[in-house]
């Protein structure tokens, strides 16, 4: 069996795809926000990436891939620092607060009718 070494996670192969100017101050805001959380959206587009390349999909699925991984987890910038960066495990009411950021991404991306092509990716987030 052919076995072909594949580095899935690799920082350099990252490509920001047509990120514009308002994608770009959405990530921007999370980083201010949660530092964790941009470097998770981040790492989640990295990988998202990698396997499109892998799989050989084509460009424009492969960025437009990109993209919603990278803005998957933009609803949490209206979660509460306080339970966002909860260094210990969260109560129910906590939890049941943090599950909201999918239907608040969604919604916040079909406000915007640049961010609007991404909005269902927001809602399988986890």
């Amino acid at each position: 069996m052919f076995k072909q070494d594949i580095e899935f996670y690799s920082p350099t192969n990252l490509k920001s795809y047509n990120l514009d100017q308002t994608m770009r101050y959405q990530l921007n805001m999370l980083d201010n926000l949660d530092v964790f959380t941009r470097r998770h959206s981040e790492n989640v587009a990295n990988l998202t990436c990698r396997m499109c390349e892998y799989l050989h999909a084509k460009k424009m699925f492969t960025i437009h891939a990109t993209i919603c991984a990278y803005l998957h987890d933009i609803g949490k910038l209206f979660i509460p620092s306080y339970i966002l960066q909860k260094p210990t495990i969260l109560t129910n009411e906590e939890f049941e607060i943090m599950k909201t950021h999918t239907t608040i991404g969604y919604n916040m991306c079909m406000k915007d009718l640049k961010l609007k092509p991404y909005a269902r990716w927001s809602l399988i987030s986890s």
